[in-house]
């Protein structure tokens, strides 16, 4: 009896110790108030009742309040010139984010007192749609909350679930259809470089997600923005500076269904390769002459210069596959100054390394039907990429200071061996290649905003500078041949033999500021905005091109000897094996571009239910790019344009959950360098070869746009879009006449006009009933057709129209997802599926006797569930990517409809990526 009431009063003291232990927590709650121009309020007052106490929100609007768990509070925010707003119900968990958005509506009238009441659970989920409601541009995006539950790595994955985007070779964002380089890329508000020698594309697989705050997609132009895009300007915005200090540590080990624990052939591993870096070993050798040195050495001199080469870097290793991994660790703190002011940093850093293998399937086949080749690739790609970010930022309630910089290194090496036949010249093909990319990406922006007065007169000013670094060491190629069908040893074909390497340097520096003066007019809040800015990159590429060939054919026997033994020292020398340099002179250009910009935009608010944001920016694109022919005639591209790019947006509220939105605008699409160098590169990967043209213009391109949206509920919102665009000029990478080699060249149709629609939708489930308010729904659908006219081709006189779409474009793209939140915080899910119409890949044309290459449409589905542990400290996340594992199918278009018809189409190229399944903890070591 006494044990048991002891037992009793055991129990009972301990849970007076824990509900005790539970009030007494003190954790803190991090806010933001914004104006319905999603503009942040800066001093604004925060008052809570029920301690007594009042906060300042800084320049940026955000708050910091400590609060006791277990307890409900109430927020009263007033500012000057807006309505009074008491948020109910507010509480703080260790179990949730405790984050919240507080919206303020502006004041009818100066000094009228209006309380409007709201509570916090509609408050913090209204900031998901907030952006996009009360953008000055139509606008698509996701949160750093939505990203983290989606089995997402990169930026480029996260890319394909916003509405009207995809993704072309896991890296290359595709907006309303329209291909990569009609987007643009902004980071920290800084433009983004081309990420790649060969066209206009920023790769966004450099970015890793764990660092991503926030990704906006603007559809529509405003004069403050960069008028250079036709489909999207994606602006991703790294983590800032933490309200709240930060140590968490991740780690992720995947199985690749098809790549995991299965032989992996490779050359030789280097150390420094899993830390995203080449350690120089694939470098021209030191002391191996230039182009022109070379060529003046007499036979022998040649056999000595090429034994400066490694031989054993040919040779094959065969290792197990290791499973994905991935790590990540991030570290941020925030420190609250006497003054009021505060000041915090945050770094992070991010690791992954996969060993993955695909075999892909390829055709090559000549305008009749006839298969010249047939060939299986069998890839073996190691990659790794290391990231870091680094911010800090000093805020008081008029000023803000911040440096922010991001770093990227990526390495992807691709050993592959391809098997297969030249039905053609009834050949066997025994062929290898490693084809490396090294990439350095650097982004750094310092910018400083200050509040001028009490009335709100704002200036902004920054700075930025960014370097892009790609190097392709030593492509090497080895290739073979015996004839179909016998056992006659393979013979080296010397044309297809060699190494190849190339160093692509791009910088660029920028600056620019702008001014936001508020004004009264008609009683209504007005805003007026000026500035300008300047960017400048510079580019410098360099490609060295050296074939492996016998100096006296009579030596002919030395044409069999295996692989990895044909590179031996022993058999180069005078009358024997040594590298002939082919370097053509416009292996190499050098660039420079300058835009120069101005704009004046006016925000105007007629009533509660008219807004009209209009103006006028001003770019002035200077161009230089040099390069010599290879009959040593210079060739120099010095263009100069100015362009006016008017936009108009305007906003009107039909009832207080409904609006109706419209937009014209003037945008371009200007030339990369890339695209404007006669410099042409094979890929042997690819089959084809992509050259410059340096008489490419720039595409003008007038759009319009009409959206309905619906926000029922303040989480919820539906949006039906219709836009149309006319491009005049529009740059595709179009097919060559046919040849002997396939050949692809940037080039200039004379005109096109693309038509779309877009659905989007976003809806909890608790109207079916209250047990599924824990369950929400997303989707979004886009419906594309276009028209294009190419410049240069008559029927009948006139010039001809193609029903078919540009070059990257597809028919329609879908996405639907649904998401589990358990009302405690502890167990979250997602079920995700993505698809994308057949897309234009690459242009050919019946004239030209090649036909248009399509991807197919695939299925992605991917799965993700996380648990959180250890009080909330730990979470465990389990993902399934790509669950059917459909395969990625390019072919040729025979017919004249662009969907793929089984026995009509043919096979281009085909492979599966496998499915991912990946189990991560993550441990916040201060939660």
């Amino acid at each position: 009896m006494q044990r048991k009431n002891l037992r009793k009063l055991i129990t009972l003291f301990s849970l007076l110790f824990i509900a005790l232990s539970t009030s007494a927590q003190t954790i803190r709650l991090n806010g933001r108030v914004l104006n319905q121009k999603n503009e942040p309020i800066a001093g604004a007052s925060i008052s809570v009742s029920e301690i007594n106490r009042s906060f300042a929100a800084d320049i940026e609007g955000r708050f910091v309040i400590s609060l006791e768990a277990g307890k409900k509070y109430t927020l009263t925010v007033t500012a000057v010139g807006y309505k009074t707003k008491a948020v109910d119900e507010v509480e703080v968990s260790a179990a949730l984010d405790n984050n919240i958005t507080i919206l303020l509506d502006i004041a009818a009238k100066e000094g009228t007192e209006i309380v409007i009441r709201s509570t916090a659970r509609r408050e913090n989920t209204s900031g998901l749609l907030s952006f996009q409601r009360n953008n000055t541009s139509l606008s698509s995006g996701l949160s750093a909350d939505f990203i983290r539950r989606t089995p997402d790595k990169n930026t480029g994955e996260i890319l394909k679930r916003v509405s009207g985007a995809s993704i072309q070779d896991n890296k290359f964002v595709i907006v309303r259809g329209l291909s990569d380089r009609y987007n643009q890329a902004l980071i920290n508000g800084a433009q983004l470089p081309s990420s790649e020698p060969d066209k206009k594309a920023f790769s966004f697989d450099v970015i890793p997600s764990q660092l991503i705050d926030n990704i906006i997609i603007n559809k529509t132009a405003t004069p403050d923005l960069t008028g250079e895009f036709a489909g999207g300007l994606v602006q991703i915005q790294t983590k800032d500076v933490p309200t709240k200090d930060i140590l968490t540590l991740g780690v992720n080990f995947g199985y690749n269904t098809q790549s995991t624990f299965k032989d992996f052939i490779t050359n030789q591993r280097e150390t420094s390769d899993w830390f995203g870096f080449d350690n120089g070993r694939r470098d021209v050798p030191e002391g191996f002459y230039d182009r022109n040195q070379y060529q003046k050495l007499s036979s022998t001199s040649k056999a000595e210069q090429s034994k400066l080469f490694r031989s054993d870097v040919f040779n094959e290793r065969k290792i197990t596959a290791a499973p994905i991994q991935s790590y990540n660790l991030t570290f941020g703190k925030g420190y609250k100054l006497k003054s009021g002011s505060s000041f915090g940093f945050i770094t992070g850093l991010t690791y992954r390394n996969a060993q993955n293998l695909y075999s892909v399937n390829r055709n090559i086949n000549d305008f009749s039907g006839f298969t010249e080749r047939s060939i299986t690739d069998n890839q073996n790609r190691f990659s790794t990429s290391v990231g870091a970010v680094a911010n800090v930022a000093f805020t008081t309630r008029k000023l803000k200071i911040a440096f922010k910089n991001l770093y990227n290194q990526l390495y992807d090496d691709n050993y592959y061996v391809r098997s297969g036949n030249n039905l053609l010249d009834g050949q066997e093909i025994n062929f290898r290649s490693s084809y490396l990319n090294q990439r350095s990406l650097l982004s750094s922006q310092l910018e400083a905003e200050q509040q001028l007065s009490k009335s709100g007169i704002k200036l902004k000013v920054n700075g930025n500078f960014s370097y892009n670094l790609k190097s392709q060491p030593d492509l090497r190629t080895v290739s073979y041949l015996r004839g179909s069908g016998t056992t006659n040893p393979f013979t080296l074909v010397t044309d297809e033999t060699g190494r190849f390497f190339s160093n692509l340097k791009d910088f660029s520096y920028g600056g620019g500021g702008s001014l936001s003066v508020p004004f009264t007019m008609a009683n209504e809040k007005q805003t007026f905005k000026a500035g300008g800015g300047t960017l400048i990159r510079i580019r410098d590429f360099k490609s060295r091109n050296l074939r492996y060939r016998l100096e006296d054919n009579t030596n002919s026997s030395l044409l069999t000897l295996p692989f990895d033994q044909v590179f031996d020292q022993q058999y180069i020398g005078d009358g024997k094996f040594m590298y002939f340099d082919e370097t053509q002179n416009e292996d190499k250009y050098f660039g420079i571009s300058i835009i120069n910009n101005a704009y004046a935009m006016f925000d105007n608010k007629f009533s509660d239910k008219v807004r009209l944001v209009w103006g006028l920016r001003v770019e002035n694109f200077q161009q230089f790019l040099t390069t010599v022919r290879s009959d040593l005639q210079r060739v120099i591209v010095n263009t100069s344009k100015w362009d006016y790019l008017p936009s108009v947006n305007l906003s009107y509220s039909l009832k207080d959950k409904h609006q109706l939105r419209l937009a014209g605008y003037r945008t371009v699409a200007r030339p990369e360098f890339r695209e404007i160098a006669p410099f042409s590169f094979y890929d042997f990967e690819q089959n084809y070869a992509v050259s410059g043209d340096t008489s490419l213009r720039r595409s003008d391109i007038w759009n319009a746009d009409v959206r309905y949206e619906w926000y029922p509920k303040a989480s919820e919102g539906v949006s039906v879009a219709v836009f149309y665009k006319n491009f005049k000029d529009p740059i595709e990478l179009r097919a060559l006449a046919a040849g002997s080699v396939r050949r692809y060249q940037f080039q200039n149709a004379g005109e096109a006009d693309t038509y779309g629609v877009e659905f989007e939708a976003r809806k909890g489930l608790g109207f079916i009933s209250p047990k599924l308010d824990v369950l929400n729904i997303f989707t979004n659908v886009t419906v594309l057709k276009s028209a294009v006219k190419l410049a240069g081709v008559t029927a009948g006189g006139q010039t001809q129209s193609f029903n078919r779409p540009l070059q990257g474009q597809s028919p329609y793209l879908v996405n639907v997802g649904l998401q589990y939140n358990s009302k405690n915080g502890k167990v979250n899910a997602s079920l995700l599926y993505n698809k994308i119409g057949q897309r234009l890949s690459l242009a050919g044309g019946k004239d030209q006797l090649i036909y248009d290459i399509y991807e197919r449409p695939r299925d992605l589905v991917d799965l993700q569930v996380s648990l959180k542990v250890l009080k909330n400290k730990g979470e465990f996340k389990f993902t399934a990517s790509d669950i059917f594992n459909q395969p990625f199918y390019f072919y040729e278009n025979i017919d004249t409809n662009t969907k793929f018809t089984s026995g009509t189409d043919r096979l281009w190229n085909s492979y599966t990526p496998g499915t991912n399944f990946t189990l991560g903890f993550t441990y916040d070591f201060i939660k």
